[in-house]
């Protein structure tokens, strides 16, 4: 038997955080490059793992297919330590429990691809001049006092070299506090952060660190007087109607929702539901690929931002994180992409911004990983071939 996944690996997964048969499909693709995509999802293994993939292209959403299955049914053998100690998501909305098919609708934990909402949500907020992204922290979190020397962009293109919070047991005090507040207070994580140094001076280096988008999302609450999930279904969610979209958990009512798996060697096992509000901006967000589709869409067409602040958003500091995206290339054109591990899912998000063109995979077996990241660049592949 494979050892189960330890604390440690689950908790620092957040970056990179099946087919069986083919289900629902909103396909405009041409039907060479929807075959295409079908044999690129079946070549993800372990067998019956839930994945949905949408393609929008110049605007349109052109494919949306899910395969697989989003819930294994039952008898459930949980894998891991459940460190969070959260209702699951079966029981936390009554979903009925069998063997699922996943579909163009499955609402999946998306993980750190939740990085990309919190910049965007810092970065309205600078073009309309309620904070700008040179702010020092400490203009926002004056009790933190390192964070005068910690720009918002700094924690944006995350090179602030402030630890990662979801450090345990480190951070376990903080997290039972959090608990104990119903959820909404994050105080005694800044307080615990106080106490800890830098691991190098902010600016001089890269170091993926959720804390950065943590307290990026507290910056907007103070900012806006609104939480999180409200200022981004306030500016993002409902205008560009991504009705399954939430800074937290799906809603009450929800029934097309995956649950998260942890392959072994000698099976596939639940995993553990993660803590999301405790997330909150470093990697809380729920939704669906045709939402995300949605998002690529008007992201990719002008309006959503101006064109300097995507230059903002797209360009990094130091090395290829930019401001909740990686900017690298692909074939020598521009690829833009964000991945999220997190509790048994794992999502991959890719922008071909040259292309118009952009790619949604989301999976409910976080071992996936290594298979799922590329296909987006496969799936992009198969799409501009048919052109």
């Amino acid at each position: 038997m494979a050892s189960t996944p330890s604390r440690r690996t689950l908790l620092t997964a957040s970056l990179a955080g099946v087919a069986a048969a083919s289900l629902t499909s909103t396909a405009e693709a041409t039907p060479g490059s929807a075959r295409q995509i079908d044999d690129i999802v079946a070549a993800i293994t372990p067998p019956g793992v839930g994945i949905t993939v949408a393609v929008s292209k110049h605007g349109r959403t052109v494919f949306t297919k899910g395969y697989g299955l989003r819930d294994r049914g039952r008898p459930d053998v949980f894998t891991g330590e459940d460190f969070f100690k959260v209702e699951q998501l079966d029981d936390r909305l009554h979903l009925s429990r069998g063997r699922r098919p996943a579909t163009g609708d499955t609402i999946y934990n998306l993980g750190s691809i939740s990085k990309g909402f919190t910049s965007a949500a810092v970065l309205r907020l600078h073009e309309r001049g309620k904070l700008s992204v040179y702010d020092p922290l400490g203009k926002y979190l004056p009790e933190f006092p390192r964070a005068a020397a910690i720009t918002l962009l700094q924690l944006l293109q995350q090179v602030s070299g402030i630890i990662d919070y979801n450090q345990f047991p480190l951070f376990q005090p903080a997290y039972d506090a959090f608990v104990a507040s119903d959820e909404r207070d994050h105080s005694e994580v800044v307080a615990k952060l106080q106490t800890l140094p830098l691991q190098f001076p902010a600016g001089s280096q890269y170091a993926y660190s959720n804390t950065n988008y943590l307290l990026l999302g507290l910056v907007v609450q103070k900012v806006t007087r609104m939480t999180l999930g409200e200022y981004l279904a306030q500016s993002f969610f409902r205008p560009l109607r991504m009705r399954d979209t939430r800074q937290s958990y799906p809603a009450l009512g929800s029934r097309d929702v995956a649950l998260g798996y942890y392959a072994e060697a000698d099976g596939v096992r639940r995993a553990y539901q993660w803590n999301l509000p405790w997330m909150l901006g470093a990697g809380g967000i729920t939704g669906t690929a045709e939402d995300l589709a949605r998002w690529d869409a008007a992201l990719l067409r002008p309006g959503l931002f101006r064109a300097e602040t995507l230059q903002l958003m797209f360009t990094p500091i130091l090395g290829s994180y930019a401001c909740g995206w990686v900017a690298q290339t692909h074939e020598g054109r521009p690829l833009i992409w964000h991945n999220g591990t997190v509790g048994g899912f794992h999502a991959m998000h890719a922008l071909f911004p040259d292309d118009g063109i952009a790619v949604v995979l989301l999976g409910n077996d976080q071992t996936t990983q290594a298979q799922l990241d590329p296909s987006a660049t496969a799936v992009f592949d198969a799409i501009t071939a048919a052109r």
